[in-house]
């Protein structure tokens, strides 16, 4: 049996309406799991009862984090936020950290990984961190605007095998402060930190870029969820070692 990845969903509120990119679901399907989307809910009940069922987790992007759950007042750089939302994937994120669930936060994902470890936001770069690239290339969502330095020693290394690679765009807020214990594993062409992991867990690693839709022309965005999966197969025999 093929080990099963839950993903998070965003929503459209204006039209009580889940959606997901496509893109997350082919990329793990590429990388041979069972993709599955999880329920938007503040039930956290219903939460667990899905988590056992997940061998990974896929956190993906959208809406900004409400500046609460890093200790902030929201000012009018924030964007729109998705209190719901935050509210689940934070309990999701805490409790993979707490039982090591493997999990791949991606853009939004990277944040809430980072607010849920201690760390902050700029609420808006460009506003806030001047003489940044620019960030925010949302007309460009599939192109490499800009490139990434991957950090020698580090998990993210390992899996893309590249020090440097050109990653898309489509964020206006980033890290500010990251605790000591995060290890920033890949850094923009201005400084930012673009990739997160813990040396203290099997597989939790975040990227502030979009590598699923980078992934069916791009060999080394398709490597981050092939390791997911790996990760996540290794769970799946070990929590069923009947199996094969």
């Amino acid at each position: 049996m093929k080990p099963i990845i839950g993903i998070t969903p965003s929503q459209e509120l204006s039209a009580a309406r889940l959606q997901l990119n496509r893109d997350y679901q082919d990329a793990v399907l590429r990388a041979g799991a069972v993709p599955m989307i999880l329920p938007l809910t503040g039930d956290q009940q219903v939460l667990d009862d899905a988590l056992a069922h997940m061998d990974g987790v896929l956190f993906t992007g959208g809406a900004d984090l409400q500046p609460s759950l890093y200790g902030e007042e929201a000012t009018a750089l924030c964007g729109e936020t998705d209190a719901l939302r935050d509210e689940e994937e934070k309990y999701l994120m805490l409790k993979c950290l707490r039982e090591d669930v493997p999990f791949l936060a991606v853009c939004r994902g990277f944040e809430m990984m980072l607010a849920c470890l201690g760390g902050t936001l700029y609420q808006d770069i460009a506003a806030q961190r001047p003489g940044s690239v620019l960030h925010p290339c949302y007309d460009r969502p599939a192109d490499k605007v800009h490139g990434v330095s991957l950090k020698e020693g580090t998990l993210l290394k390992e899996i893309v095998g590249e020090a440097e690679i050109g990653v898309n765009s489509r964020h206006h807020q980033g890290a500010r402060e990251v605790p000591e214990d995060v290890v920033i594993s890949a850094v923009a062409e201005d400084g930012l930190p673009e990739g997160i992991e813990l040396t203290t867990h099997p597989f939790a690693v975040g990227v502030q870029w979009h590598p699923e839709t980078l992934s069916a022309r791009h060999e080394e965005a398709q490597r981050l969820f092939d390791a997911l999966v790996r990760q996540a197969e290794t769970r799946h025999m070990t929590r069923n070692p009947g199996e094969g």
